[in-house]
């Protein structure tokens, strides 16, 4: 039992909370302890079912008042209703639950949320006299969450001085741990809506600028025009490292190419910023391909810095050759940037190495890659051309590579899993042919779709013409909305033609990425649409809202983000 709580709580520490649900779901059947009923609720919670939750953990807090993790927590889930609803009867509820605890435990967790939830409810001065009892309690602070208890104190006794004083200390103790910067400016957020917050105090918190990067590689021996020779290289990295730091970047997202991808995130790391790389498929093909033609120390180079940062991969498959793995890799790494922004609260930024002559539009290159960017005033480009001298210009004597087909067809497709939570025949039977009698009015058709195991698959060349499927899969007549569960995922997915006589089977979808596609979508929950990262984080391009739900294990061991997709 004490191996189950464990496992439990690392998983909900880990972020896995549909992981650590399932497991807490099974294991409450032999096992009711306190701690595993609290891990239970805070997972289905973190899982984007905080009503679930609730009535789930009501039950557990009225036998249990007087402990400050089950109010903290059931405090905490009203608290997230009332942000999600605005019904202040909500934030009512917080304020009460955190209180009662704090009146009977004197926690100072329970009791600043008291407070902060009084002055919420429209009660400032109960609010007030709530902070001074936390300040009392706490004394002289230690650890970060102390510290930065007090300035929430000390900020909704209007003693702005003290509060911005402490809240500097915290500062200065979270350093670079994001998570706890980001939390306390979420808080501070919050407050701001229902009371004044100092300007003062909310720049302590600012979030960090999250930038993305797209750039030229190094100049292949056998191209005949220089674009970005070796011999500007040193050049080209000061600018980087000079924008980095014009822009207070201190989180970045890149593929690893030789050249403009490697120079940032080396800049980045330099610069003591957070380095996060995205590769378009398996990593021996990618040196291959895209770093070792410019020579073994850009090969050294490359693996240093994937052996410090983390690395997210579009796919593990093989190259072969098929290009669109670059734009789908692109769309990847520009979506990171967007979405780690609107988590931050913070505006996206691009930079970019990117030739003012070299006009060329190729699928996943640079310039195809900012044509995609939405925030075109906070594009920041370092133009090779202004380094580029008569004596960096070496002529050229190696013949270009000879082009090479891939060996099979296996495109990159975004995915989208539909089906019913249903075992019932005629019911899956009729959103089968629901689905199939009304595909001629779809605007974008999908390029593949097949049905199996109770489920239709999509296969769609872009995200857009997808999401436009799921708006054109919900207003079906008969298709049953609150039984309906939707994932979206994607990869290279290999292709058969079919000659069946259903209209709706296109081409056949079959490999690695279909498989997993088919493996996920039981993480989906009817009345939701999940989408699965890395190509979940290309939707913030294009402004859909996302949740995150939790993370899940994946090949190897790496972590798969999963997202609810927000109506």
């Amino acid at each position: 039992m004490e191996d189950q709580v464990s496992k439990v709580k690392q998983l909900v520490e880990q972020g896995r909370y549909l992981d650590a649900r399932a497991i807490a779901q099974e294991a409450l059947k032999t096992n009711n302890s306190l701690d595993l009923q609290r891990l239970y609720a805070m997972a289905v919670s973190k899982s984007g079912m905080p009503a679930m939750a609730k009535d789930f953990l009501e039950k557990t807090y009225s036998e249990h008042p007087e402990d400050p993790e089950t109010a903290g927590i059931l405090g905490g889930i009203y608290k997230e209703l009332f942000k999600k609803t605005e019904e202040s009867g909500f934030a009512v509820q917080s304020r009460d639950t955190y209180l009662k605890n704090f009146s009977i435990t004197s926690n100072y967790y329970t009791g600043i949320n008291a407070a902060t939830m009084s002055a919420i409810a429209g009660q400032a001065r109960k609010g007030r006299e709530i902070a001074k009892e936390v300040i009392a309690k706490i004394g002289v602070p230690g650890e970060f969450w102390q510290v930065a208890t007090l300035g929430e104190a000390y900020l909704l006794s209007k003693e702005y001085p003290k509060s911005i004083d402490f809240y500097l200390k915290a500062r200065q103790q979270a350093g670079t741990d994001w998570g706890k910067v980001i939390t306390v400016y979420n808080q501070l957020w919050l407050i701001k809506h229902y009371m004044h917050v100092p300007s003062d105090i909310l720049k302590i918190f600012n979030p960090p600028t999250v930038a993305g990067f797209a750039g030229h590689m190094i100049d292949h021996p056998s191209r005949p025009a220089p674009r970005f020779p070796p011999a500007i290289e040193a050049m080209v990295k000061a600018s980087i490292k000079s924008t980095i730091k014009s822009q207070k970047v201190a989180i970045g997202y890149c593929s690893l190419a030789c050249g403009g991808d490697i120079l940032f995130a080396e800049a980045m790391e330099e610069e003591g910023g957070e380095v996060n790389i995205s590769l378009p498929f398996d990593k021996k093909d990618f040196v291959q391909v895209s770093v070792a033609f410019a020579g073994e120390s850009w090969v050294n180079r490359f693996e240093a810095l994937v052996s410090k940062h983390q690395v997210t991969h579009v796919t593990h498959e093989p190259f072969d050759n098929n290009s669109d793995l670059f734009a789908m890799q692109s769309r990847v790494v520009l979506g990171s940037t967007i979405l780690r922004s609107s988590i931050m609260r913070s505006e996206p930024h691009l930079i970019t190495v990117l030739s003012d002559f070299d006009l060329s539009k190729k699928e996943g290159g640079t310039r195809d890659s900012i044509s995609l960017w939405p925030n075109t005033d906070k594009i920041f480009n370092i133009s090779p051309n202004s380094f580029i001298t008569d004596s960096a210009i070496v002529p050229t004597t190696t013949p270009p590579p000879p082009r090479v087909a891939p060996s099979v067809v296996r495109p990159a497709l975004y995915t989208l899993v539909a089906d019913l939570e249903t075992e019932i025949e005629k019911e899956i039977n009729g959103f089968f042919d629901a689905v199939s009698g009304k595909m001629e009015e779809v605007v974008v058709p999908p390029l593949a779709s097949t049905i199996t195991d109770s489920k239709m698959v999509f296969g769609f060349t872009a995200m857009r013409p997808l999401e436009d499927f799921i708006h054109f899969l919900k207003r079906i007549k008969g298709v049953k909305l609150n039984k309906l569960r939707l994932s979206i995922g994607g990869g290279p997915i290999l292709l058969d033609d079919f000659h069946g006589k259903d209209p709706v089977q296109y081409k056949k979808m079959s490999g690695f990425h279909f498989e997993k596609a088919l493996e996920s979508h039981r993480y989906c929950m009817p009345g939701l649409c999940i989408a699965l990262s890395p190509l979940a984080y290309e939707l913030a391009m294009y402004k859909v809202k996302m949740e995150l739900m939790s993370r899940i294990s994946s090949e190897g061991g790496q972590m798969i983000d999963v997202f609810k997709i927000l109506d």
